[in-house]
């Protein structure tokens, strides 16, 4: 089992070279995983087999008994081989990961400014193969630098967001003073209040836009598309946003680089992890039902001792006595209570044929339980008891009530 998943492993480490496309990171990482599976210590060593050692294996499984002791070292051992199994993974996904990291920064350096990438001419062979074929993505965050001055007395130098996909221009509540606030009339959540008179100065131009105030903002302020409409027609390079306003080209630069990824790498990698979690929760789980196996053996330990089957006699002996018995009276001594009536001279509790525990009760009782009977009598759902153990026997009656 354990070397069919070390197969596996290299298998699937040798397949991820064939995604790497640049040749010097590919010889990289063929001497990284090289150099992984020559220094892997080798946990067993390989001998001869013949078929009647084989049939004798399985002949002395068949009769061979697992131990405590067995278990706790089987425990042991998978615990030290799942260990260095993560020891392993962890390596292994890190390296896949620097490759990745320094593909990428390789591949940003190389991009320059209005340079389109052309992946059909790029990539020849892949687009043979394949149509419309997405082989990398590239993305860049639209954060530019810019000063807000409001009504020429207060002014804020931040970092904004232009969002082609917001449909009003945001800032969050606190940076800019309540003075300058105006109630607002759009109906928006969180919103209560706008800037209107709000000048955008870039390079000595200023644009005037106007800004609702929104609470809990990931960014201080957002550009959206009341801005970008005054700047058409614009261009976005690798640098930032072109545009002309009055003859005069401005560029609103970019802080952030544009960012490549390969998309069959990070497939890769995905999967990759993927199948190392599924290997670790495997041996976990095997790790999880040897240690249930431990508890169950050490269970059937405890009840072989002399204590416990005495114990365990006892309680038998007691449900057999008590639970199991066939006597009419074996439960009575759980009801047994203590009834005085001393308005029968000759009465003998033991002379009543009956379980059911005796009652007294008062007049109100009696009196009600006379017209239930009366009613059940008129219905003729029941008759007058010939028995001389009739219910009259156990009522109380005061002397004032007698009849």
């Amino acid at each position: 089992m354990i070397n069919i998943d070390k197969q596996k492993e290299k298998n699937l480490l040798l397949k991820l070279a064939d995604k790497i496309d640049n040749p010097e990171l590919k010889i990289e990482y063929l001497l990284k995983v090289k150099d992984l599976i020559t220094n892997e210590p080798s946990t067993s060593i390989s001998q001869p087999y013949t078929l009647q050692k084989i049939f004798q294996r399985f002949e002395n499984s068949s009769t061979q008994n697992i131990t405590l002791q067995d278990l706790q070292k089987e425990i042991k051992d998978t615990k030290q081989e799942l260990q260095k199994f993560k020891q392993k993974t962890k390596k292994q996904i890190t390296n896949l990961e620097q490759i990745l990291l320094h593909k990428h920064s390789c591949s940003s350096s190389s991009d320059k400014e209005g340079e389109q990438i052309n992946p059909i001419e790029n990539h020849g062979e892949t687009s043979t193969k394949f149509i419309n074929l997405i082989e990398r993505i590239t993305y860049q965050k639209w954060h530019v630098n810019i000063t807000i001055t409001i009504q020429d007395s207060f002014k804020l130098r931040t970092i904004a967001l232009i969002d082609s996909g917001a449909q009003m221009n945001c800032i969050q509540e606190g940076l800019i003073p309540t003075k300058y606030f105006e109630k607002t009339k759009q109906k928006f959540s969180r919103v209560n209040f706008k800037v209107t008179d709000v000048h955008i100065c870039n390079e000595g131009i200023c644009i005037k836009q106007s800004f609702i105030l929104v609470k809990d903002l990931d960014i201080g302020i957002i550009l959206g598309q009341p801005f970008l409409e005054i700047i058409k027609p614009f261009k976005v390079k690798t640098k930032g946003i072109t545009t002309k306003i009055f003859q005069q080209k401005i560029l609103f630069a970019f802080n952030e680089k544009p960012i490549t990824k390969d998309i069959n790498l990070l497939k890769t990698i995905s999967l990759f992890k993927e199948h190392y979690v599924n290997l670790i929760k495997t041996k976990e789980n095997h790790l999880y039902s040897m240690k249930q196996e431990i508890s169950n053996k050490k269970l059937e330990h405890q009840l072989q001792t002399s204590q416990i089957k005495e114990k365990i006699g006892l309680l038998k002996n007691n449900i057999i006595k008590n639970l199991c018995s066939d006597l009419p009276d074996a439960f009575w001594h759980r009801k047994r209570q203590l009834v005085s009536l001393p308005y029968e001279n000759d009465f003998i509790k033991q002379h009543i044929p009956t379980k059911t525990k005796p009652i007294q009760i008062t007049y109100e009782l009696m009196k009600y339980c006379k017209k239930e009977i009366q009613e059940l009598l008129n219905k003729k759902l029941i008759r007058y008891s010939k028995s001389p153990w009739n219910y009259t026997i156990f009522i109380k009656l005061d002397k004032k009530h007698q009849d």
